[in-house]
């Protein structure tokens, strides 16, 4: 008896479409696959900043400037805020709306003092030496200012000074 062969020599695999149709497919999946990784690695918050804010200068008797130290990274004022403290209490809250120099004022229903940012390079980025100067504080009392990095809410630095009594 003669062994009969099922494989024909002649009949192909897949066709020629089917083959494309799947090669397109797999590169689709793993290009999607790649996306979602690459976006996961790259997504969220980036860390805070570390920086300093320069000890205060009293520069009246309701007046006082405090200077930006050395920032981790480049960042535009909009990414800041201050919080200003009177005796123990928060005050007042400023996060700056744009990254131009001017007069800013403290409120929360009245104003608390006011406040101008001064960029010294003109270039939206706080550097070091750039500043603020607040006027219009109540004298002899003590204050707390502290710097936030308003994307996450953390404290970079505060410092503390008291201004001149009667």
């Amino acid at each position: 008896m003669k062994k009969k062969s099922f494989i024909h020599r002649d009949e192909e695999g897949v066709s020629p479409v089917i083959a494309t149709i799947l090669m397109v497919a797999i590169t689709v999946v793993l290009a999607a696959v790649l996306y979602i990784m690459v976006i996961g690695l790259g997504g969220g918050t980036p860390p805070p900043p570390t920086g300093t804010l320069q000890p205060p200068k009293i520069v009246g008797p309701d007046a006082v400037d405090v200077d930006f130290g050395r920032i981790s990274s480049e960042q535009p004022p909009i990414n800041l805020e201050f919080v200003l403290e009177l005796n123990g209490t928060t005050e007042g809250k400023y996060k700056f709306s744009s990254n131009n120099d001017g007069d800013l004022t403290f409120s929360d229903g009245t104003d608390i003092c006011d406040m101008m940012y001064l960029d010294l390079a003109d270039n939206e980025i706080v550097n070091l030496g750039d500043g603020v100067k607040l006027t219009e504080l109540y004298s002899g009392s003590r204050y707390k200012i502290s710097l936030i990095y308003s994307p996450t809410g953390d404290r970079i630095d505060s410092k503390t000074f008291s201004t001149p009594g009667f």
